[in-house]
């Protein structure tokens, strides 16, 4: 099993591509009843296999690793307790997307790569961060989406896969970015219900421009 291996490939990709700076920002994977998450205040640039902590998801206890874990992990949990669908979840304060979240507006679906996110991109109201309390708002605004936005902190982003939370979390931010252009031209035009739905039915056999 490569999952250790795979959250550190993610989290150094994320920090590359400019979803996070410095330490912000987390990635866990779902194996069963454990969860695998990054840890608290390493930079990305240091972080390795052995540095990814194992953490029981009935009690939340950490079951192996020596660092301490990230301080969403609340959050993560509650995530992974509320939808056995998803195993992966990719945390970040993304630029444009982390706009939305401080300013408290949805991300209007103005591109049909948001379908690959859900029915919408809503924002949980604000907690402090790693509190039980975001952990709640995160949970109950995610619902059956598959990304939200963290008011006045960032974005979440789940999937399946390592690989599918991590392509929501890009599409998350380039969706926020084509929105934020078209508040700019005073001209934004989200797609319909019906064109979002064509869009996710092409979604179920590929997910690609």
């Amino acid at each position: 099993m490569h999952i250790k291996r795979d959250i550190v490939e993610y989290a150094q990709r994320m920090e590359k591509t400019g979803l996070v700076v410095g330490t912000a920002g987390n990635v866990s994977a779902k194996v069963g009843n454990i969860m695998y998450i990054t840890p608290s205040a390493l930079p990305y640039s240091e972080m390795t296999e052995a540095d990814i902590l194992e953490v029981d998801l009935t009690t939340n206890a950490v079951v192996a690793g020596k660092r301490k874990p990230s301080s969403e992990t609340p959050m993560h949990s509650n995530i992974y307790k509320h939808n056995a669908s998803i195993k992966a979840i990719v945390h970040t304060h993304s630029t444009y997307a982390t706009m939305f979240a401080c300013a408290h507006m949805p991300i209007p679906f103005v591109h049909y790569a948001a379908a690959d996110i859900g029915t919408e991109i809503a924002v949980a109201p604000y907690a402090r961060y790693g509190s039980e309390q975001l952990a709640i708002n995160a949970v109950n605004t995610l619902g059956d989406n598959n990304g939200v936005l963290l008011a006045n902190h960032g974005v979440i982003a789940v999937g399946e896969t390592l690989k599918d939370a991590f392509r929501r979390a890009e599409t998350i931010e380039e969706v926020a970015r084509l929105a934020y252009g078209s508040y700019l031209l005073n001209s934004v035009k989200p797609l319909s219900e019906k064109d979002l739905a064509d869009a996710l039915e092409g979604f179920k056999t590929y997910v690609s421009g």
